[in-house]
């Protein structure tokens, strides 16, 4: 797998590079500064014994002294008067290290310095160290060199070497302790967020509390939400496209009719053509009342709150305006159009033109519905202390208790309607029953006795003054 190629070789590639780092470092601390502290430590009883031994000696050689102990370390003094001039080589013919001199002239108690043979081929020995032991004279600075061990480079190098070996075996063993797990993880959680929103989607199921079990309970949440959204869209779509089925169904009927309406009314005599112009005034309302009603419809499915702001009514006035909008299509059909509202102001809280709508649509479909020479009445009251009813009456054929439970439903119409009027997809009422339960209201169908159709609306008042 790609992952495991890529992702795993450069953790174990990076953990051995860091352990030989690490060993390295370690190597130094141990050796060199080791090496340093326990050689400056041993230096100063060594060269109490050499002075003891052979101070005389070295005293009474102004050419210098050399002196060679059994572990190899060859001694060399020095006048630091004639080393710090031209001249002022010691007994062996050779002076003391330039660089460890100056930092000894510029203070150093007891510089010294490592030659590895690695880095210093041309250097014989294994370090060097000088100390100075009189403030002049023959003797007055002694020079320590050490050969290299042959045995302890070969010691040095193996465990170096076993060092490294080691390294790279706990970091491939952490590798598939720790990050082989961790691994697998991530592959679960890949699996899962390829399969986002799709019925092949595989959870990771992740319950570990860490950044990753997060990742998994996050993915699994979003795998939801996009169903969510994805059924919801569906939804919308369907609910979409039947709007527009309707649409076109509701409105090709009046259109058809209005065509035919008009096209009659330029060939007939002038005695047949005031029915013909009232079928076109029947459609012409009907299509101005489904355009509104189909505008309400959108804002309500998009979310509109009829409550939203300051939302208030009158709704004495709002019921005169749609009776004298309605009042011509009424007389038209031979049907009595009257209304009754109190003196005093009636304030609801809801959108304007979403009541005043509302109540055009019962008023419209109690005269669409209606026997000619009919009557329609709507009668708004106060029924008691802070609540309205308006009730919309219609002496028309009414609908059975089994229609009335089904009355307001969406494109529900009974049989005696649709063949009254072939019209329409009962959008109207059921806006008005939509309407009445997103502000509170109640809304009640019952039958007009002894014929007809009674519609209730019930709701509180709004109680605040009159702008």
């Amino acid at each position: 797998m790609k992952l495991w190629g890529s992702l795993s070789w450069r953790i174990l590639v990076s953990a051995v590079v860091l352990g030989l780092l690490g060993t390295l470092a370690s190597t130094y601390l141990s050796v060199w500064v080791g090496a340093e502290a326990g050689i400056r430590a041993s230096s100063r009883p060594l060269t109490e014994v050499i002075l003891r031994d052979h101070g005389e000696a070295c005293r009474s050689s102004p050419e210098g002294w050399a002196f060679r102990t059994s572990d190899g370390v060859e001694v060399d003094a020095f006048d630091i008067a004639r080393v710090t001039g031209p001249a002022g080589a010691g007994a062996s013919g050779r002076r003391p290290s330039p660089e460890l001199l100056t930092r000894l002239l510029q203070g150093e108690e007891q510089p010294f310095a490592f030659y590895f043979p690695l880095f210093n081929r041309k250097e014989p020995w294994g370090g060097a160290m000088l100390i100075r032991v009189a403030d002049a004279g023959p003797c007055s600075v002694l020079e320590y060199r050490w050969p290299v061990s042959s045995e302890r480079i070969s010691h040095g190098r193996w465990l170096f070497l076993v060092a490294v070996l080691i390294t790279a075996a706990v970091a491939a063993l952490s590798t598939f302790v720790v990050i082989h797990p961790l691994l697998q993880r991530l592959r679960g959680l890949h699996r899962a967020a390829g399969g986002l929103g799709s019925d092949g989607f595989t959870s990771a199921r992740d319950v570990e509390p860490d950044e990753l079990g997060e990742l998994s309970r996050v993915l699994d949440a979003t795998h939801e939400r996009v169903l969510a959204d994805a059924a919801r869209i569906e939804a919308q779509k369907h609910a979409l496209e039947r709007h527009l089925a309707d649409v076109a169904h509701d409105l090709k009927t009046p259109i058809a009719s209005l065509q035919l309406s008009l096209e009659l009314a330029s060939g007939v005599s002038t005695e047949q053509r005031p029915e013909l112009l009232v079928q076109g005034l029947e459609d012409t309302v009907y299509l101005r009342e489904l355009v509104e009603n189909l505008r309400m419809a959108c804002q309500l499915g998009e979310g509109v709150d009829p409550l939203a702001g300051e939302a208030r009514v009158e709704l004495g006035q709002t019921l005169e305006r749609v009776v004298r909008r309605l009042g011509l299509l009424a007389r038209r059909r031979d049907i009595s159009l009257e209304a009754a509202r109190p003196d005093e102001p009636v304030w609801v809280r809801c959108n304007p033109t979403m009541m005043e709508q509302a109540i055009g649509n019962l008023v419209h479909n109690a005269i669409t519905h209606g026997d000619k020479e009919g009557h329609v009445v709507a009668v708004l009251e106060t029924v008691e202390s802070g609540r309205f009813r308006l009730t919309v009456l219609d002496d028309g054929p009414g609908l059975t208790p089994a229609e009335l439970a089904h009355l307001g439903e969406r494109a529900f119409r009974s049989p005696e309607a649709r063949r009254r009027d072939p019209r329409g997809s009962g959008l109207g009422v059921s806006i008005v029953r939509e309407l009445c339960r997103r502000i509170g209201f109640s809304l009640a169908f019952e039958t007009n006795e002894p014929h007809g159709l009674k519609v209730v609306i019930e709701g509180a008042l709004h109680t605040s003054s009159t702008p």
